[in-house]
Formats: structure tokens, sequence, C-alpha cells
């Protein structure tokens, strides 16, 4: 299935590199089953003035019923994508990552860095989630609220912070479950001399379920199938005062949207080199990075009947790329430990489409994209003050970016005669903002108050690019301003015993204000002809990407452990809650939006989990979750009920090296609504996922 982006990773250092200069990790002495350590050149220290509210180990990550990591964040609740859809059969546009329900979208408000390197598309912001495999990671920490000076202006309501596995043993995960489902992922390590090379595979394929509700369906609604696969080489070596590391990856998925003629593709490409240095002086780290995309995405138009498709957009191809890097220094001082970073990303890209379908074919062709320049200076200060018994302090974070848009073009024209029937280019525009972050903490972290701001510019897509799902347009908007976000958190963390177990507890209480978010405004409604669209049918709806006043949320984010005592395995119960009040203020310019609930927030989410080991050897997990009725649009016109679905995993290990498993997700058949149209024709899961495994470690 590889094509290009197989062949970079070929131009890998660890493929031309000799293995005597391969060396980045040691073996312990212990034998031939002695874990490779490995001495990470993308990492500093992990004492950051933002902690991570969750952290999800390996462990954790193992066990989660899905197997992707979109899937294994359900014990988060309130965390996820745009929409409900699993990223496994969700179109990329909608797989945005949003740390907090204030105001999600497409773009995602969230920044995912894997070791720190953004994982968030060029073009769109939103993530490839195939791409991280939980096999491939050793722990995932998530921040939620402003994310430090270190993270930059992606991390509007927080960042999702992976960090990759490397060296140790093998692994490799077999599965298998209905709608043919077929899922393989992989992990090895050679070591060459005192180091080693690390390769990283995965490959599924799925026949999908059929989107549309069972009693809506007509002729034209297929399973939204997908396959997907991809490879990742990482190589170490060490210095006399540092490390270098080097990665390459590529990726490619096929996905079907569940209708007649609907599909889409995606594949890329990932360079890094990371550089760390350590002396009496301090530590610092550079970060360069390449990264390449091209996304293709064909809808139709549906019928009343749904017994016909028309083509709506033929998006052929999405080039996109982007060039940056960072630098972090952190001197070595007695009485503090600041750290100064420098980051900077040059993103580019553009959509070549053919639209407007009149007869047997697409009648226009439009080019429209643009560059994006972000270059963030930060200052991070923990424990800028600090008590003589260290239970009293000061955390402070300070960071300047300065954004840019330029080279911006929208150009339209007719496919026979190649007369130009829209030409825009919009002017250059740039700016600078300055955030920051200041927490007060007592007990020595476990009490904490925080005053932040943060903010993101919108993503070239959102700048650029209109789109058609259906007969539901959305029109780009170039002069989209970034969005500020605003915010006052008070975090509560507690340990105790009792009841036979360990107990752990967390409460946050927040406070956000969201000004100029970029929303899907409705300004049109079908059957008419509409500006730029042409004829819309009945039912049809157009939007357009405005900065629409702010959102307001305050909020609750609860989450109690307790795990018995003893030795072993023993019964875990974990409770998660999400409790927002969003509202939007759509000020003189969209009054029609004041007062009502951000489109795709949710009220509350939930997720109780038991861990039960059995006598016989086998671990039994359940975890419900669930989440309460969110609108689809800005104007709350269409409705999506609330859920609760059952969860089940169930492992049993014969040796140490071997588990075996069964997993079904929504094992009762909730009906979980992921989407509905201007039509009326609601999109839900309600068949249960269920899959059998086992996994390998050598």
């Amino acid at each position: 299935m590889f094509s290009w982006p197989s062949l970079l990773l070929l131009t890998s250092p660890a493929a031309v590199l000799p293995s005597e200069t391969v060396a980045s990790a040691r073996m312990a002495e212990s034998g031939p089953d002695s874990e490779v350590i490995v001495v990470r050149a993308e990492r500093l220290p992990t004492d950051r003035s933002m902690p991570a509210q969750i952290s999800l180990t390996k462990t954790t990550l193992d066990a989660s019923p899905g197997v992707r990591l979109d899937e294994a964040l359900r014990v988060a609740p309130g965390v996820g994508l745009f929409r409900r859809t699993a990223s496994g059969p969700a179109n990329a546009t909608i797989q945005g990552l949003s740390l907090r329900p204030i105001a999600p979208n497409g773009a995602g408000r969230a920044l995912v860095s894997l070791d720190g390197v953004p994982q968030n598309d060029p073009f769109g912001s939103w993530v490839f989630w195939v791409r991280h495999d939980p096999l491939f990671l050793e722990r995932v920490d998530v921040r939620r609220g402003a994310a430090g000076a270190g993270f930059g202006p992606l991390a509007l309501t927080g960042t999702l912070d992976l960090v990759e596995a490397r060296g140790g043993p093998s692994r490799i995960r077999l599965s298998a479950g209905g709608q043919g489902a077929l899922q393989a992922a992989a992990r090895g390590s050679l070591v060459a001399g005192d180091g080693t090379i690390t390769a990283l595979a995965s490959y599924e394929t799925n026949d999908g379920l059929i989107p549309v509700s069972r009693n809506q369906r007509g002729a034209v609604d297929l399973p939204a199938d997908f396959t997907a696969s991809t490879l990742t080489l990482i190589s170490e070596i060490p210095t006399r005062n540092g490390q270098w590391s080097f990665r390459a990856s590529g990726f490619e998925e096929e996905k079907g949207a569940g209708t007649l003629g609907g599909r889409s593709a995606a594949r890329g490409a990932d360079i890094s080199g990371a550089r760390k240095w350590a002396g009496d002086w301090g530590q610092s780290r550079l970060i360069l990075f390449a990264q390449t995309r091209d996304f293709s995405n064909q809808t139709v138009s549906v019928s009343a009947d749904r017994a016909s498709v028309t083509p709506a957009l033929d998006q052929f191809e999405t080039p996109a790329s982007a060039l940056g890097g960072s630098l972090i220094y952190a001197p070595a001082l007695v009485r503090w430990s600041p750290r100064w970073s420098l980051d900077w990303r040059q993103s580019e890209g553009e959509t070549r489409e053919l639209f407007r379908f009149i007869g047997t074919s697409f009648t226009r062709t439009r080019v429209a994209g643009g560059q994006q320049r972000l270059v963030g200076l930060g200052l991070d200060l923990p424990r800028a003050l600090l008590s003589a018994d260290e239970q009293l302090g000061l955390d402070a974070t300070l960071r300047v970016d300065h954004w840019a848009h330029d080279r911006a073009k929208r150009l339209e024209a007719d496919r026979v005669s190649g007369a130009v029937t829209l030409s825009e280019a919009p002017s250059d525009k740039d700016g600078y903002v300055a955030t920051g972050r200041m927490s007060l903490f007592a007990m020595g972290g476990q009490a904490r108050i925080s005053l932040f701001r943060t903010f993101r510019p919108p993503s070239l897509n959102e700048l650029h690019r209109p789109f058609r799902v259906g007969n539901d347009v959305t029109e780009a908007n170039a002069n989209l301003a970034p969005e500020v976000l605003e915010g006052l958190d008070v975090d509560l963390q507690a340990n105790w015993q009792g009841l036979g177990g360990d107990w752990t507890g967390s409460l946050t209480l927040y406070a956000n204000k969201l000004k100029d978010p970029i929303t899907n405004v409705t300004i049109g409604i079908g059957p008419g002809v509409l500006p730029r669209v042409g004829f819309l049918p009945a039912g049809g709806t157009l939007r357009q990407r405005l900065n629409a006043g702010e959102v307001q949320a305050r909020g609750i984010e609860a989450g109690l452990t307790w795990e018995a005592a003893g030795s072993g395995m023993q019964p875990e119960v974990e409770i998660r809650l999400s409790l927002v009040d969003a509202e939007v203020d759509g000020g003189r310019l969209l009054p029609a939006l004041t007062g009502l609930r951000p489109a795709q927030s949710a009220p509350w989410a939930s997720h109780l989990g038991l861990t039960l080991p059995l006598q016989a050897g086998p671990k039994l997990k359940v975890a419900l979750r669930g989440e309460g009725a969110r609108f689809e649009d800005d104007l709350n016109s269409r409705k999506l009920k609330a859920y609760q679905a059952l969860d089940l995993r169930a492992s049993w290990s014969p040796k140490p090296d071997l588990d075996f498993f069964v997993a079904g997700e929504n094992v009762t058949g909730a009906g979980i609504a992921t989407a509905i149209s201007g039509a009326g024709i609601l999109s839900e899961t309600a068949t249960p996922i269920w899959r059998v495994g086992i996994t390998i470690t050598r």
C-alpha cells in the first residue's frame, strides 16, 4: 500500500549510519532479556509549570477496548474529536481535538505534540490519529487549560503530549472482529553496539458500518469502509555531551463516506531530528522537522428519497507542507530553574477542486490556499517564588508570538473555456499576541489557582477552503482573526487510604472566555440561489466561518480512583466527570446566537471504569461512558441525543509475554447519534463492535 511516503523512510539517517556509530542506549548487564534504556534527545526534565492533570500509562493504553488512541482517550470525559465518530471511519476534516468541550470545531483547539514535534496538520490543523497507535506510545499526558510557554499557539485549550516508546522488548498486536475488521501493529528495536534503531508499523482494514440510521437508509447508503497503514524508523546517536535522534515516518489511509460516490484519502511523511546538550551550564534541546501531506475528498448531494446521488465536490488534491523547529535552553541555577523556548513553524497548502456539477460533469475548477508563519518566544519560571518548606509557591510563564498569513489566493474558472469566474488575493495579515500563565500553588502543588491567556490563529483550511457535505455548504473566510482564550482554573488533588485501598482524587473548577471563536454561522437556507454557491435545494444550508462574538464557559472536571491494597493484580475503580455550562454571546454582529450553546458542546460527559481480576487468571474491565445532548448547528435547531454506552474487555495472560483479549464497544447497542443534516437525516452508531486479539512481547 505504501508509495512515496515509504520511500522517504529510506532517507532516514538510521538507514545509512554504520552500526558502530548508532548508539543511544545501553543494555543492562543482567542478561539477554535486559531492558534497553533509551536516553531521549527530544525531552528535557518534565518539571514544567503546567503539570498534566491526567497521564495514561502503557498499562492504561493497553487496556483500552478500542485499538486507536482517540478511543483510549474516552477515559477522560470532555476530551474528544469534533464529532462523536471514532477516527477510524471519520473524515479527516472532523478529527480535530478539543480538551475541553467549550466550543469544539473540526480544526481542533488543542495541540497534539509527539516528543516536542506538533502533529496538527499543516493545512487543516486536524490530526491523523492512525499515525499514533497506543502500542507505539510509552505515555500520554493530558494538559487541560493553557499549556505554558513551551507549547505554542495551537494549544488553546491545552496539549496532548505523546511520549513515543523506544527500545525495550519487541511487541506485536494482532486483532480481528466484526465488519471484516483486521488490525496489526508491531514495534521492534535493533541493538547496534550500545544503541538501538526502533521500527514501528501498523496496518488496518475494516468494511465499516452504514452511518445513516436504519429507518432512513436508501439505495445510496453504504458501509463506511477504511484502510490505513503506517511505518516509522527512529535512530539514536550519542555524543560526548548529549544526544542525537532522528525520526522518519509515512502513512496512508483511504476511507468511504458511507454514501455512494463519497470517498477520501490521505497520505503524508515526516522527518525530524533532535539534538540535546547537557553540561554544568545546564541543558538545551534543538528540534527541526519537515512534514508533507496530501488529502483528497469526494462528496455528493443525495436525493430526497436517498435513491440517487449527484457529485457535489471533487477535492482531488490538497498538497500541504510545514517546516519548523524549536530551541529550548534551561540554565543550571541554584535558586531557579527557568526555561527559555523559541519555536517557529511555516506552513503552506492549497485545495485543488472541481465543483458545480451540471449535467454529466463538473463545470468549475477552484484553487485556494496560502501560507502561514508562526514564531514564538517563551519563558517558563517554575517555582518563581517558593517558601522555605516548598509548600507554597508561584509558577509563571510568559510568551510572545508573531503570526502572519500571506500569499493567499482563490481562483475559480470555467473548465471548458478557462474563463475566470472568481479571482481573489486577500491582503497579507499579521500581528503579535502576548500570552501567559500564572499559578499560585499550596500543599506542594496539590492545590493550585491559575490565571492564563492563550490564542489560536485560524488554519489555512478555515481561511481559504469552502466545502460541501450533502446539501450543507460552508464558505471560507480569509478575514478571520485569531481566537483568544482567557481563563481561571482551580485545581485540587488528594491521596488517602481507606476502605481497603488507595484513593486518588482530583477536582478542577474553571471559568473560560473564548473571544472571537471561529464558528460555522448560518447565513442562508435553501431552496434558492445563494451567493457563490448557486442553487441550493430545500433542506440545504449555507454557512460561513465567522468570528462569532465570544463563548463564556464555566465547568468542572472531577476524577476519583480506588485501587485495592495488596500485591499483584487488584480491583480498581475509576470515576471521571466533565460538566460545562457554555453559552455564546453573538454581540451586535450575530445577536441571533446570543444565549445559545456552542455547536457540538455537550453539557456533561462521564466515564465509570471497573477493573476486576478473576480467580482463574483473566482480567475483566467494564467501562460505562456517556455524554449529554449536543447540538449539530450554531442555531441549536438540530439536537443529537444523550447516550450511555457499555464497553467490555477481558484479557488473559497465560505467560508474561502473551496476552489474549476479547473486547466489545457499545455492547448493549445504544444509539449514539453522530450527525444530523438539514433534511433531518440522522447518522448514528448503534451496532456493537466486537474484537478478539493477541499481544506478544519478546
